[in-house]
């Protein structure tokens, strides 16, 4: 068995394929975005929180706290253990399930996107790729 020497320069040919990076990045959060949403619609379910109200809103407050994100609880939250003034505050805990599955399918997406571009990416694509993931992620 040989192997190559030859690692090629298509990576390097000065532009950035605008369209590729788009796609990619919007694939990738999409996907870490189902990820993380699926593991937080079945740890409610498991927990049995389904029966207590709606599971699509629970499953969106538990995505955005995942995504570091908090929320201001209204109406009855006396399941929480919060009672009067407490009530009134913002909720900031992070599910580190949801934030792991999301982690990772946002890594597996954006390596494998990476490698269908070429044997070597360039400096300035890889800021652009990095850069479109981060930008969609936080929008």
């Amino acid at each position: 068995m040989s192997a190559s020497t030859n690692v090629g320069t298509e990576g390097y040919a000065g532009h950035v394929p605008w369209v590729d990076v788009l796609l990619s990045a919007i694939a990738s959060v999409s996907w870490a975005l189902i990820g993380m949403a699926g593991t937080a619609a079945l740890g409610l379910h498991l927990l049995g929180a389904d029966a207590a109200g709606s599971l699509g809103p629970m499953t969106a407050a538990v995505v955005a706290l995942g995504a570091d994100g908090s929320l201001t609880p209204a109406g009855d939250v006396s399941a929480f253990g919060l009672k009067g003034a407490q009530a009134h505050t913002a909720i900031e805990i992070t599910p580190l399930g949801v934030t792991l599955v999301g982690a990772l399918f946002l890594s597996f997406f954006f390596l494998r996107s990476l490698r269908a571009a070429g044997t070597v990416v360039s400096p300035a694509e890889l800021l652009a790729r990095a850069g479109a993931v981060v930008a969609l992620f936080v929008g």
